[in-house]
């Protein structure tokens, strides 16, 4: 007869890491929460408290997983997906300022394709007007990323709180044709064009009034032919603007257009919504 050989009894922690492997991570967190209630906390490693935190998250219970990650750093353990879950469940939570500072943490101590934490900070960043963080996490998103529209509007909406007309320029182009009612990207090529026109206008206006000579006054129509073709390429951004919200907010500009053109009739037209 060959003699008996008994199986080996698991441990707490050997139940949680084979209820891990089966996917079970209920029962996993349960584990773990024996385990730990069997030890002092002088003799659990942070990594448990990690691998533990981890089973918590995937389990749906997110308190419990932050508590335990917190017991992790306290035992000054930290790996990357301890972090990354970490700014999942403060996402989740809504808690910005948890949020931006696990992120941080992981982009300062670890390596590797930081392409998607970029793109949150930049959302995190812009949400808080940091905005100078905002284009240094710009500058570490792929150009995929960059150019996704959710992306190009708080861009673009940076880059003209900063004055940067000419970045502007191009980013209302490219935003356009991927969204052509995009109201920003519309007002901003529409104002460029009109006050590129009503500038000229009023300038060259002035030129004339203080020197009534045929050569100013020569010099003053060709001005003014330059002045009109800047009206006219602003008039399409307004009238998609019109389509969208019709009235007060757009009306003065359509009246001042066509006092250019000496058209009174539409003068008259967008007068009406004048308040």
């Amino acid at each position: 007869c060959s003699p008996k050989t008994t199986a080996p009894v698991l441990t707490s922690k050997d139940l949680a890491v084979q209820a891990t492997e089966e996917g079970n991570y209920e029962k996993a967190v349960e584990a773990w929460k024996t385990h730990f209630d069997e030890q002092t906390l002088a003799q659990i490693p942070g990594a448990d408290f990690a691998m533990a935190s981890q089973m918590a998250y995937q389990a749906g219970d997110n308190e419990q997983a932050v508590k335990w990650f917190d017991q992790a750093r306290y035992k000054n353990y930290a790996d990357a997906d301890m972090y990354l879950t970490l700014a999942a469940i403060f996402r989740k939570q809504q808690n910005i300022s948890k949020e931006l500072s696990a992120l941080e943490y992981y982009k300062e101590n670890f390596e590797g394709d930081m392409n998607e934490v970029n793109n949150r900070l930049f959302e995190l960043y812009y949400e808080v007007k940091l905005y100078e963080e905002a284009l240094l996490a710009w500058d570490g998103m792929n150009v995929e990323t960059q150019s996704k529209i959710e992306n190009l509007k708080p861009f673009f909406s940076i880059n003209k709180s900063q004055e940067k007309n000419e970045v502007c320029d191009s980013l209302a182009t490219v935003i356009l044709e991927k969204e052509p009612e995009n109201i920003d990207a519309l007002e901003w090529n529409g104002m460029k064009y009109y006050w590129k026109g009503e500038n000229r206008y009023q300038r060259e206006m002035k030129k004339y009034e203080n020197n009534r000579t045929n050569k100013q006054y020569k010099i003053l129509l060709k001005e003014l032919d330059i002045a009109t073709a800047d009206f006219k390429k602003a008039l399409p951004y307004f009238e998609k603007l019109w389509d969208i919200e019709s009235g007060e907010k757009y009306a003065s500009y359509f009246a001042n257009i066509y006092a250019r053109f000496g058209d009174e009739s539409k003068v008259n037209y967008y007068k009406k919504y004048m308040k």
